[in-house]
């Protein structure tokens, strides 16, 4: 944006007739399921109905890793771990479990669980700078903190409403 055009291009984006900011990139072929998450970084993670974790290569458009999340049911979030050479990725699912998968040396992937919630697993939000500590949201309206550090997870909220626990 060219300064002192910002009005400009605010006004012309609300009537429409901004150019777009993103366009096509291209097909990233791979997954047997429904695709219900992607994680934007050098690496690039999806998740999927199919259960499984995909790495790929932006730059190909081509998977490098392809591995079982562990999940029993649809993963529904992927986040790389900061600081971990994009090695380390935490999912969550429809099973109502978080768990993480290490990337080692030889290409194979580790999974592991790391905790329960007792429903859908909709959310994780990784604590800005912390390469261990993230967050989990699920439909049973529980906030949970993850130290991957620690062996169990920190309760942190219980959300309510007028019709009882989750479904904000």
């Amino acid at each position: 944006m060219v300064p002192g055009r910002g009005v400009k291009e605010l006004w012309y984006r609300e009537l429409g007739a901004s150019r777009p900011r993103m366009c096509f990139y291209g097909d990233l072929n791979g997954h047997q399921g429904c695709v219900n998450t992607i994680h934007f970084n050098p690496a690039g993670v999806s998740g999927s109905d199919d259960k499984n974790v995909i790495v790929w290569n932006w730059a190909t458009k081509s998977k490098e890793i392809i591995y079982h999340s562990g999940h029993l049911d649809n993963v529904f979030k992927v986040r790389v771990m900061p600081y971990t050479d994009d090695r380390t990725i935490i999912t969550s699912a429809a099973d109502g479990q978080v768990s993480v998968g290490q990337i080692m040396d030889n290409g194979q992937v580790s999974t592991r669980l790391l905790g329960l919630h007792n429903g859908r697993v909709h959310g994780l939000t990784i604590e800005e700078g912390a390469p261990y500590v993230f967050y989990s949201c699920s439909e049973d309206g529980l906030v949970q903190q993850f130290d991957m550090r620690s062996h169990a997870p920190t309760k942190l909220l219980l959300a309510l409403h007028s019709r009882g626990i989750g479904y904000l």
